[in-house]
């Protein structure tokens, strides 16, 4: 758990900085490290971030407002953003359903946000 952890923690850094997580080989390094159920597998996944500049600030502005907001959990701050053609994706786990409402209610607030889907679970 601590080693998915500090690899999330440094693909938020990278995304947060503007920096493609694919030139770092963090993509192979994540999709090893997340399990995926069949359904999920059509789902979009860290790895599915696009790397077009439009997408990319989508996903930077919600990973901001996400992490400025010290009411958030750790396991908040910390959610997956994939961002294609204006498209978000949530995931991740976090502690009540109120956080996993703030969450999406700030990626649909995010200038350029066609639709949020949000697979964001609650650990009961």
């Amino acid at each position: 758990m601590q080693y998915m952890m500090a690899i999330l923690g440094l693909y938020i850094l990278f995304i947060t900085a503007g920096i493609c997580s694919s030139h770092l080989g963090m993509q192979t390094a994540l999709a090893a490290s997340t399990e995926q159920s069949p359904s999920d597998r059509e789902k979009p996944t860290a790895s599915d971030q696009s790397e077009n500049e439009a997408d990319r600030k989508i996903t930077q502005r919600i990973r901001q407002a996400v992490t400025k907001d010290n009411s958030l959990s750790t396991s908040a701050q910390n959610v997956k953003i994939i961002t294609q053609d204006g498209k978000v994706t949530l995931r991740g786990t976090v502690n009540s359903d109120s956080e996993k409402q703030k969450i999406a209610d700030m990626a649909k607030k995010a200038p350029g946000v066609k639709n949020v889907e949000n697979l964001i679970t609650i650990d009961k």
